[in-house]
């Protein structure tokens, strides 16, 4: 646990750190953290931003690759390309992240999460990180955060073609312009790899993953009418795999997945207030090929049909002070061919209103939210938060918010044999942050210290009967500290992040798995004329699997770009350059009093050193 002297050594020495702010040189960012656009500055969060130019100068091939790199992520992926990729924030499970995709609710409801590995990378124009519990604003799913996906808008239009190992490809177009004064712009993509075994001691085989997708968004203004915007983002694909449960020369496991999302919203300023309506639909469908007890293959089908219309207002009762507030309603229905459930469709309306205030020099804001969920009743969450601008270039904020997750489909009603608990209760979260944030010249740092706890965790567990279900039994607590530094001399853009993190089981005071008490990620890029060329660290710490203890392992790569005219640039990545071996997630075993007979410990294996060379053409 962090005591007060950590806590205040952590605070001093980033206190400590002083400019003069006549030499300031701030980078103004808009995000969108509280559902309307404010200064990165302004937000009293941790808030991480990476834009289209962050992802292409990256080269990496997947959004799980590109979180990664970023402060308070651990991803743990269970094998290559489309494969589940567990998203640990802060040390909570993947479950307790809310993935929207232009503000819209997306995912499985029965699975209670959006899987990251099948959205595409082509689609994506910039990916907002909000930190802690963000219930206040976004209701359910918010215990660690939110990542808001914001989808492709093109000005001009580029092709790209990336070949690289285990036989990948991939093919993508982007292109914008306006017509009739209508802001058009369209992406599309496709991508293909052989990939490589994922899973030891079963099917030596290849496990490969396929992606087709297109998206598109219109926007329109007029003075009098205000702005309307409809945009959408469909892909379909599959992604083999490996189970423990299926024979051992079984090649029959796939994943087949169809997922979208389309929205329309309008949205107009006036004087003293502003208005914003928006109306979407989204489905997360998959079939699932496997073998079963019997030894027969079936293919289990799942999807999630999704509603929501949201109303979000702003009143600027002065200068200083905004009364910002909304209301939200979705209904998630489900279907599936796995049985059936007790209830197949819920539905939640939700209502929230806030205060943000900024002097210039103090901010503070108060969120306050109900929602009324058809399944177990109503949550009130709150998010408040003060921040202090100590000169120019410099905030200081604290902030405390609550958050809670709603139990799934799975969790409440799934079918015999393994059956759900109706009368599950919501998971609950408490938070707590102090940070600093801090921009000059080409430096910025922010240093946030945390602490999150969570309440009536879901697990499984025998009931009175003896039988096994899901039962609101445990509860954890996540704290630590996150650094981020960036800065730029002798012409390198040089950057790394640290956490440190505690994340335990709080009756047990045992670890909870697959977390790392320390990670690293240290970037430097330079550019040279037309060349430019960088090298980037990921470092884990050990860490606790389901089955045994995990080592620590570094990881080393490479990216590099040529402006080989002015239309063409070629591009080249490296991952694992130095080709380590390393175990990152534990897959099963055979355990008898603690040990494992014939060593038969099995690992999701993980990708060795990969190749990806490319160009782009931009008419």
């Amino acid at each position: 646990m962090l005591n007060k002297s950590t806590l205040g050594v952590a605070v001093a020495a980033a206190l400590s750190f002083s400019v003069s702010a006549d030499e300031q040189s701030i980078e103004h960012i808009t995000v969108t953290a509280n559902k309307f656009e404010q200064s990165i500055n302004d937000v009293l969060a941790s808030v991480t931003v990476i834009n289209r130019t962050d992802i292409e100068a990256s080269y990496a091939r997947d959004l799980p690759s590109l979180l990664a790199t970023r402060a308070g992520f651990q991803i743990n992926a269970n094998g290559g390309f489309g494969q589940n990729a567990g998203v640990s924030l802060r040390g909570s499970g993947t479950r307790h992240t809310l993935i929207l995709i232009d503000g819209v609710r997306t995912g499985s409801a029965t699975l209670g999460y959006k899987g990251i590995s099948n959205i595409p990378l082509n689609s994506i124009e910039r990916v907002e990180v909000i930190k802690g519990s963000r219930a206040a604003v976004y209701g359910s799913d918010a215990l660690a955060g939110v990542i808001n996906i914001i989808t492709r808008k093109a000005q001009n239009t580029t092709l790209d073609v990336t070949f690289g190992s285990d036989s990948y490809q991939e093919y993508q177009v982007a292109t914008g312009g306006q017509f009739a004064g209508v802001d058009i712009a369209v992406n599309a993509g496709y991508e293909k790899t052989d990939g490589f075994d994922v899973l030891q001691g079963v099917a030596p085989d290849e496990d490969g993953y396929e992606n087709k997708n297109l998206g598109f968004n219109l926007g329109y203004q007029n003075e009098q009418l205000g702005e309307l915007l409809l945009q959408g983002q469909y892909s379909e694909g599959e992604a083999q795999y490996d189970s423990s449960f299926s024979p051992a020369d079984s090649r029959v496991e796939k994943g087949e997945f169809e997922n979208y999302q389309a929205s329309l919203g309008w949205k107009k300023a006036f004087e003293k207030h502003s208005h914003a309506i928006d109306i979407a639909i989204s489905s997360d469908s998959s079939d699932d090929s496997r073998i079963d007890y019997t030894g027969a293959a079936v293919v289990d089908k799942f999807e999630t049909e999704r509603k929501q219309i949201d109303y979000n207002g702003q009143y600027f009762f002065n200068q200083a002070l905004t009364l910002s507030g909304g209301l939200n309603w979705y209904k998630d229905k489900v279907n599936t061919n796995s049985g059936t459930y007790l209830k197949d469709s819920r539905e939640v309306f939700a209502a929230f209103i806030g205060a943000y205030y900024d002097d210039e020099q103090v901010l503070a804001n108060l969120t306050l939210r109900q929602d009324d969920d058809q399944q177990f009743g109503d949550e009130t969450t709150y998010t408040a938060a003060v921040g202090y601008h100590l000169n120019d270039i410099a905030t200081f904020r604290v902030s405390q918010s609550t958050g809670f997750k709603s139990p799934t489909f799975n969790d409440l009603y799934f079918p015999e044999p393994s059956p759900g608990n109706p009368n599950l209760l919501p998971e609950t979260s408490d938070n707590q942050e102090l940070g600093l944030s801090l921009n000059v010249n080409d430096i910025s740092l922010d240093i946030a210290i945390f602490r999150n706890e969570i309440d009536n965790k879901i697990a499984w567990a025998p009931n009175a009967s003896g039988n096994w279900q899901p039962t609101n039994i445990n509860e954890a607590r996540h704290e630590g500290i996150e650094f981020s530094f960036e800065n730029q001399v002798f012409g390198f853009d040089h950057s790394v992040n640290f956490t440190y993190l505690s994340a335990e089981d709080t009756e047990t005071g045992e670890a909870l798995t697959y977390v790392s008490k320390q990670s690293v990620n240290w970037s430097l890029h330079k550019a040279w004329g037309d060349f430019d060329a960088g090298i980037d660290m990921q470092y884990r710490g050990d860490r606790d699997g389901k089955l045994t203890h995990l080592p620590s392992y570094t990881l080393w790569n490479f990216v590099g770009h040529y402006q080989a005219t002015d239309n063409l640039t070629l591009s080249l990545r490296v991952e694992n350059l130095f080709d380590k071996q390393y175990n990152a997630v534990d897959a099963y075993g055979t355990d008898l009093d603690g040990d494992f007979i014939n060593d038969e410990l099995y690992y999701y294996n993980t990708a060795e050193r990969r190749l990806f060379v490319g160009a782009r053409y931009q008419f």
